[in-house]
């Protein structure tokens, strides 16, 4: 299972810091990360955007495999089907989660202040306490989990 988290940061110049924690915990593997933004609204009001971390495409992989799994006694024709149909699934269940992701991007944006900063983060429930403990260290505050 997981989790989307937003955590809220007073500096927009923090945003590197920010990434590179959140890329970090992804690239060692401590805390299973899907998909995180960092947003930053500098002085003037402007806002930036950025992905840290991009979600995959196991949903759409795995129903492949499954259709393809399931229409193999079949034979070729059905599993060709079979893979092409759980392919598509799984891409529609991807999509859908991450207009969740979008969505609460854009709400949690527009009530950002101007000079601070946000990560928008989809963070494995088993690594949460390491996750909120690690932005809590550099100055984050989690906002939602």
């Amino acid at each position: 299972m997981h989790e989307l988290v937003v955590v809220k940061f007073p500096e927009a110049e923090t945003t590197r810091r920010i990434a590179d924690t959140i890329q970090g915990l992804h690239a060692d593997g401590s805390t299973n990360i899907y998909q995180a933004f960092v947003i930053a609204k500098d002085p003037r009001g402007d806002l930036s955007r950025r992905e840290t971390v991009k979600r995959g495409h196991g949903a759409t992989t795995a129903g492949g495999l499954i259709g393809g799994l399931a229409g193999l006694p079949f034979g070729p024709l059905a599993m060709t089907i079979g893979a092409v149909g759980g392919a598509l699934v799984g891409y529609s269940a991807e999509l859908l989660h991450e207009g969740d992701a979008t969505e609460l991007v854009q709400k949690v944006s527009r009530d950002l202040s101007a000079g601070q900063a946000l990560a928008v983060v989809e963070v494995g429930k088993d690594g949460l306490t390491e996750f909120t403990a690690r932005m809590e260290r550099i100055g984050g505050t989690v906002l939602r989990k």
